[in-house]
């Protein structure tokens, strides 16, 4: 369970970063102007912040495989979901239902043996901030 939930912690990464390197495509595309593209990067962060919390508590109160399964397939429908949006409202209301749906992986990192999955996954972290420099 834990290699499992460490892939998936390195998929949310990718996935939530990507969509800076398409920014410049998308707002030529759809016509965002660099406000509403921040706004659209909001979307997911407010929603991520908001359903952490609740999140944690449906993988306590129904458990954590049911949940989980739940997460992904959420946070998946809405990935693909994001590059059939076409217009600013819709993009804004796929990025914050991805959020949403992203938000319930961290509970489950932090309980897959807790300490070396937590020291993974900082990894996995600061392999990522150093890339940003090459």
């Amino acid at each position: 369970m834990m290699a499992f939930v460490v892939v998936l912690a390195i998929i949310t990464y990718i996935d939530r970063v990507c969509i800076s390197q398409a920014a410049p495509e998308i707002r030529s595309e759809l016509g965002f102007s660099e406000k509403q593209m921040g706004a659209v990067f909001s979307a997911f962060t407010l929603a991520y912040a908001l359903f952490e919390i609740p999140g944690g508590w449906l993988g306590d109160r129904f458990g954590p495989r049911s949940v989980l399964m739940k997460v992904v397939a959420m946070w998946s429908v809405f990935t693909a979901a994001t590059g059939m949006a076409w217009s600013y409202v819709s993009m804004l209301v796929c990025r914050f239902l991805f959020g949403v749906g992203e938000a319930g992986l961290l509970d489950f990192e932090a309980d897959a043996e807790r300490g070396l999955a937590q020291h993974l996954l900082h990894l996995r972290d600061l392999c990522a901030a150093l890339t940003e420099f090459a």
